[in-house]
């Protein structure tokens, strides 16, 4: 039996309790700093989100290598289901990478192949000029990626969520992570005031994704919370944004000596 998308996912956040949810921070501001003080603060898992946020692929190693550092993992979120993109992520270091808006069965495959080596997958190789491979000095570098990469397509739509369960039975597929957002804006929904719908749409990714011995992730929208997804089955919730802390904390200290006149 192979590894499983739990102890993939457990050995990625260092906790070695396969089945514990895994909070993960998003970071959007693409400075390794950002990363590094995230890392220290206790993150054992970010999602470097290349896909709406400033990052570009050439700040992918320092941040990446910012977390190893300290000891922390890093996934890759796209800007799309794009072969070539996954592949250089990788070479940089990515432990894992989350595809957006996967809607069939052909695009998880074009993911799953994405991430790994031959026979299981398409990845291309040059372990000695990679920063994943140690520039050529990590030996078994290639023979144990297959068993340790985490690949994640978001369920972000109507014609996602319809095929679900189609999606998480692909060979390859560890995670099926809802975004919220983006199902609500393509339904037409407010997720504050109609949070019911999203909890059946996440609900049916849960079911899904365990139905093929998968997990499923996800990010809170407005009246929910990360402990709450979590009892839910989440198995991955994001817990933290950098620029909405960022963006917090400065409306919090703006406001900290207003007075009225």
């Amino acid at each position: 039996m192979g590894v499983t998308a739990a102890e993939r996912l457990a050995a990625l956040a260092g906790n070695g309790k396969p089945g514990a949810a895994v909070g993960c921070a998003w970071i959007g501001l693409g400075d390794p700093t950002v990363a590094e003080v995230a890392a220290l603060a206790g993150v054992k898992l970010a999602v470097i989100d290349t896909e709406h946020g400033v990052i570009a692929p050439d700040a992918l190693p320092d941040m990446l290598r910012a977390l190893a550092l300290r000891g922390s993992s890093g996934l890759v979120r796209l800007g799309g289901i794009d072969a070539v993109a996954a592949k250089r992520a990788l070479d940089a270091g990515a432990s894992g990478i989350l595809f957006p808006q996967v809607e069939t069965v052909a695009e998880a495959r074009i993911a799953a192949a994405a991430t790994r080596f031959p026979p299981s997958g398409r990845r291309g190789t040059a372990l000695g000029v990679v920063r994943a491979a140690g520039f050529g000095t990590v030996a078994d570098y290639a023979e144990t990626w297959n068993d340790r990469v985490l690949t994640a397509v978001q369920i972000e739509s109507r014609a996602g969520l319809a095929q679900a369960d189609e999606i998480a039975a692909v060979d390859g597929i560890d995670l099926l992570f809802f975004g919220p957002y983006d199902y609500a804006l393509d339904l037409g929904l407010d997720p504050a005031r109609e949070p019911a719908l999203l909890e059946a749409a996440f609900g049916e990714v849960v079911r899904a994704a365990r139905a093929s011995g998968k997990i499923a992730g996800v990010f809170p929208w407005p009246g929910t919370t990360p402990a709450a997804l979590a009892s839910a089955g989440a198995s991955l919730v994001a817990v933290a944004s950098d620029v909405r802390l960022l963006a917090d904390g400065f409306a919090a200290a703006a406001s900290a000596l207003s007075v009225e006149r």
